[in-house]
């Protein structure tokens, strides 16, 4: 069986470019051995940063404002808790308290916490000018783990309005930002790994004083951990292009050199003459496959000279020039143009070239185009009533030999007399 066109230009493709599929496919074999063997053998380890919380110190604020003062809204008496706006006319003061819970040690600690009102004027994070008023401070030694220590302070709003009022009546009107807030410092004296560890920081509460209003926060606390740094070393991890890739690459290459290795031995790669002739004669019959009819020739062509081309191209210029068509004849793969004086035959590469159907149908020599005439449709030059034939010319009246169609069913055949 004649090999398909794809695989034939697979080979020719193939043999023109050797040297270069060897060299990709070695690149390639390469490439993914080493990607194989980096993620699957030598991983190699790297370097990483673990952090260990030992313990921490967990701060925060709460707040109250007792009303003080008659107003229409807040009875006197009553307690205002954890507002972000409190009134300065009925609850002039603001009661806080600051906690802080020791968790996650080992060992006790000492806790000191000292707090104080600040007023300071700040710009582009340059502190201008700052007062601190000191508002009190504890010092708890043997804090357990679990335990809160706690410090409560007092803030006078009206007094704190006074109080920076002097200051920028004494400074005169100076650059920056005017701020007030409770700082609180806090300091933790633990253990790390039983040595000992301290954790100093500093929370607060910012109060912002109108003048019939203060509003008090957000609060800027939280949690202050006491860790320790190591570094250790882990296997490292690659991704599916390593993992996968890798491999897959590696088996591609091994198979494709195999394969082109396989092939060369074999000369499996080099086309001979015939297939090359075989490879031209198929794209040309795809490039002349609208000129071409299959079918059957009559005897009647017989007579005829007859001329040889070298292509099929050929047989199709001759076919333009002759206003006429080409067939293909299906027993033996012939093409023909047949002209009224003239038929030019083109014989296809031996590869191209079907068996013929019967070897009976023909009674002169192999030459002869009326071996050529089966059993299926004949085409003939049928006169018409007026004595011309098919090719429009008036029909030879002395002519001894008729052509005509095989009898259809039913029908007997012609006799001479």
């Amino acid at each position: 069986m004649t090999e398909g066109t794809s695989g034939l230009r697979l080979r020719a493709i193939v043999g023109s470019w050797f040297a270069v599929l060897a060299a990709v496919l070695v690149a390639v074999t390469v490439v993914g051995g080493a990607a194989a063997y980096t993620a699957h053998v030598a991983p190699g380890t790297e370097a990483e940063q673990v952090e260990r919380t030992h313990w921490r110190a967990d701060g925060g604020f709460r707040h109250s404002a007792d009303v003080t003062r008659e107003n229409p809204v807040f009875p006197v008496g009553s307690t205002l808790s954890d507002r972000s706006t409190y009134y300065v006319g009925p609850s002039p003061v603001l009661d806080g308290q600051y906690s802080l819970r020791y968790a996650g040690g080992t060992e006790p600690a000492t806790v000191e916490i000292d707090a104080a009102l600040v007023i300071q004027s700040s710009t582009d994070g340059t502190v201008l000018w700052s007062d601190r008023t000191p508002l009190g401070g504890t010092r708890t030694e043997s804090v357990a783990p679990g335990e809160t220590v706690e410090l409560s302070f007092s803030v006078n709003a009206t007094e704190v309005a006074e109080r920076r009022a002097t200051i920028q009546e004494s400074l005169g009107d100076t650059e920056g930002e005017i701020s007030t807030f409770v700082a609180v410092e806090a300091t933790v004296a633990g253990s790390l790994n039983g040595q000992p560890a301290n954790r100093s920081f500093t929370h607060r509460l910012p109060i912002t004083v109108n003048d019939e209003t203060y509003v008090v926060g957000p609060a800027e606390a939280g949690s202050e951990p006491a860790t320790t740094t190591r570094t250790v070393r882990t296997t490292r991890e690659y991704g599916p292009f390593w993992s996968v890739g890798g491999p897959l690459l590696l088996l591609l290459g091994v198979v494709g050199v195999g394969g082109l290795v396989g092939g060369w031995r074999e000369d499996a790669f080099t086309l001979s003459e015939a297939e090359r002739d075989l490879l031209a004669f198929r794209a040309e019959r795809a490039e002349f496959d609208e000129w071409v009819v299959r079918a059957r020739l009559s005897t009647a062509f017989d007579d005829r000279p007859r001329a040889e081309a070298e292509s099929l191209g050929d047989v199709v210029d001759f076919a333009i020039d002759a206003d006429t068509g080409v067939i293909e004849e299906p027993d033996t793969g012939l093409f023909y143009a047949v002209a009224e004086e003239l038929v030019v035959v083109y014989e296809p590469p031996a590869l191209a070239r079907r068996e013929p159907r019967g070897s009976d149908d023909s009674s002169g020599g192999g030459d002869g185009l009326g071996s050529l005439l089966g059993d299926g449709l004949t085409l003939v030059d049928d006169g018409s009533d007026d004595g011309e034939d098919g090719d429009g010319a008036a029909a030879d009246s002395d002519e001894d030999d008729e052509v005509a169609s095989p009898p259809g069913e039913g029908e007997s055949e012609p006799t001479e007399e």
